[in-house]
């Protein structure tokens, strides 16, 4: 009878919250929801631990196979990113430095972990995928010809953007839990890795890393937000455009969040909408964590962020 009742309420989701989500995924949530299983973490989002890697629970374990064998061509570009960093603001510029006239022809990034391997392999090239994976679990061939470009924020902005989008995402909270969460039990959650990404200094140190090799790209949303004209030019030259100033200078008064928001048809309306309300670009600002953070909270999270980030030569700011 529960499971009857599990099954009544997915056809339900599938066919409204869920109807435009792409099939790979509503059937990992079908196996999550309906089937459980001994990968499903009793987290308030359906996750799973796989190899010490925290993940959504679509991902299982041969996706993982399948992702180390996928084969990449050269001309491959990942944007990637931890959950909720400026992801679609990246894809966005990219997008505008590297679209042909004819946009309707054009193929728009999928997300690599939800895409099936025949999707991927009839797009086009060059082929631009989006991903939230980490480092070590994108695919890797053609390594040095394969272009990576990762952007990062910081996670006090971070955490507060994923709260509001995960209220969003009511097919991602964990049926044994409840719908939604304040604002300090999210931030409890976010700050032990309990969400999807994992733990934030994990995801985007095993980055930066990387960040001198020839073929990745690290960018940091505020450096974004300070010089937007400067980002694109550096964006462009990595992935071989050479842009006149004039070229830059549309671009980047194209990929302003205010912009944005007034163009109807941006790349990020190519994606499929995932949440109640379609929630994709909210503030954009940098230091609106401050609305949220209490002193205490504050000063617990900054504990954590020196411990993980000392001696890595990373930081961010944190307001402008």
């Amino acid at each position: 009878m529960k499971n009857t009742l599990k099954g009544l309420s997915f056809n339900i989701l599938k066919n409204t919250v869920m109807k435009d989500m792409p099939s790979k995924l509503k059937r990992h949530l079908k196996q999550s929801l309906i089937d459980g299983g001994s990968k499903i973490e009793i987290l308030p989002f359906l996750l799973t631990k796989i190899n010490g890697y925290v993940l959504p629970s679509y991902i299982l374990e041969e996706d993982l196979q399948s992702f180390a064998s996928f084969k990449t061509l050269p001309s491959d570009v990942f944007i990637a990113s931890y959950p909720k960093s400026g992801i679609l603001w990246l894809l966005e510029i990219v997008h505008s430095i590297t679209k042909s006239k004819d946009t309707e022809k054009q193929d728009f990034p999928p997300i690599f972990e939800l895409a099936d391997n025949e999707q991927l392999e009839t797009l086009s090239s060059p082929r631009c995928m989006l991903t939230n994976l980490p480092f070590a679990l994108v695919p890797h061939h053609n390594e040095k010809n394969v272009k990576y470009i990762y952007i990062a924020r910081n996670p006090r902005d971070v955490a507060v953007s994923q709260y509001h989008f995960f209220q969003e995402m009511p097919t991602f909270v964990s049926q044994s839990s409840k719908n939604t969460y304040t604002w300090a039990e999210f931030l409890a959650y976010f700050i032990k890795g309990e969400v999807p990404g994992g733990l934030y200094f994990d995801h985007v140190l095993e980055w930066w890393n990387h960040k001198e090799d020839t073929n990745v790209l690290f960018v940091k949303y505020e450096d974004m937000q300070k010089d937007l004209q400067g980002q694109v030019k550096i964006i462009a030259e990595f992935l071989g455009f050479q842009l006149s100033e004039q070229q830059i200078k549309t671009v980047a008064e194209k990929c302003t969040f205010p912009a944005m928001k007034l163009n109807p048809n941006p790349a990020i309306h190519k994606i499929p909408e995932f949440s109640k309300k379609g929630l994709r670009l909210r503030k954009g600002i940098v230091g609106d964590w401050k609305n949220y953070f209490s002193e205490q909270q504050l000063e617990q999270f900054q504990q954590l962020y020196e411990s993980c980030m000392n001696g890595t030569d990373l930081d961010f700011e944190f307001q402008m």
